[in-house]
């Protein structure tokens, strides 16, 4: 605060000071636009200051606990919903009653995907599909949706 009285102080006095040393003229409504904006600049800086401190809420935060079951439960959200998207896209495709089943792991909290079981007893194939190698037509969308390798992705029938 004591910083902030000193520059309006300064600032009073330069205007002072440019007051007497300019003489009147075309210049001189220049230099005292020049000098208004100085004053302006001076008289916001605190409000100027204020709000960039204020920008984030920064707390500190000493002990947290990680909820292993949360993440557990999420992890198999995801892995739940990654399954019916596949189902879903082979069944538009023309795979319907295709059960896929993902497994996976975690590594540090990573969801890390082992393999893919492709359970084909139950597969219908729609006539227009009926000339497409399954296999390799099944094994390139789970690919897409999954990366995983040839070697992840087992076929059981």
């Amino acid at each position: 605060m004591a910083a902030y009285i000193l520059s309006v102080l300064g600032i009073v006095v330069a205007g002072i000071i440019i007051d007497v040393i300019i003489p009147s003229g075309s210049i001189n409504k220049y230099i005292k636009s020049i000098y208004a904006i100085f004053v302006v600049a001076v008289l916001i800086s605190p409000i100027i200051n204020f709000l960039n401190k204020n920008q984030g809420f920064n707390f500190k935060v000493d002990n947290y606990e990680i909820n292993e079951s949360l993440i557990n439960y999420i992890n198999k959200q995801k892995v739940s919903e990654l399954e019916d998207s596949i189902k879903t896209h082979l069944n538009n495709e023309g795979f319907s009653n295709v059960d896929i089943k993902i497994d996976f792991v975690l590594k540090n909290n990573e969801l890390a995907l082992n393999s893919c079981t492709v359970n084909l007893k139950n597969l219908a194939i729609s006539s227009d599909k009926q000339h497409i190698n399954k296999y390799e037509f099944i094994r390139k969308v789970v690919k897409e949706y999954t990366n995983l390798t040839d070697e992840g992705i087992l076929f059981d029938e």
